[in-house]
């Protein structure tokens, strides 16, 4: 196997393990207890508006997609993890918002080049291991003068401390990969995403 070939599939078993943590336990009362807030303060922030294309990004179960679909949004809530998805549809329709949910890998999105208004992740695209990857995918899908608009977790926080105090019991991530909360630095974003 080529080094190419090596790093593809340590990629693809990090992603399928990634998948598999995601659909354990219970990430929506999670997302609704811990995150909850934060999903109606980033549609905020974004200004997300009647009629707005709207992508969230590793959307999880909806805690701001379904938000940005109230506010009147065209919404799609996107993520690896189709589990989460189906607690978001359930949720979604109990709050009477409207929106797709794609199965969708943050690396490579499945969508067009400028297709959204705002293009938006709560906590959720810091996961993804490649973050120029990542990054490069938010700004193809977003329109020219469009938003991106994130939240992520920082190093100095409580879970960026709780991060590193795990790193020494976790396997090591495939070559490339990145550590979250670098999300959460303003000088590492504004080198993934420029002007």
């Amino acid at each position: 196997m080529t080094d190419t070939t090596d790093a593809h599939e340590a990629d693809r078993a990090l992603k399928a393990k990634h998948r598999t943590m995601w659909a354990l336990g219970d990430y929506p009362a999670v997302a609704k207890e811990v995150v909850g807030d934060l999903g109606p303060v980033l549609v905020e922030a974004c200004g997300v508006k009647n009629g707005d294309r709207v992508l969230d990004v590793a959307a999880g179960s909806g805690n701001a997609a379904i938000p940005a679909a109230l506010a009147g949004g065209d919404v799609i809530a996107s993520d690896l993890t189709p589990e989460l998805l189906d607690v978001g549809r359930r949720d979604a329709a109990a709050r009477g918002a409207e929106l797709r949910w794609e199965v969708a890998d943050a690396e490579a999105l499945p969508f067009a080049d400028g297709e959204f208004d705002t293009v938006m992740s709560c906590v959720g695209v810091m996961f993804a291991p490649h973050h120029q990857d990542t990054a490069d995918e938010l700004l193809r899908v977003c329109r020219a003068g469009g938003i991106v608009g994130l939240i992520s977790w920082t190093p100095e926080g409580f879970i960026g401390r709780m991060f590193t105090t795990m790193k020494p019991y976790a396997p090591p991530p495939p070559p490339g990969a990145q550590p979250p909360p670098l999300w959460g630095q303003e000088e590492h974003v504004r080198a993934l995403l420029g002007d």
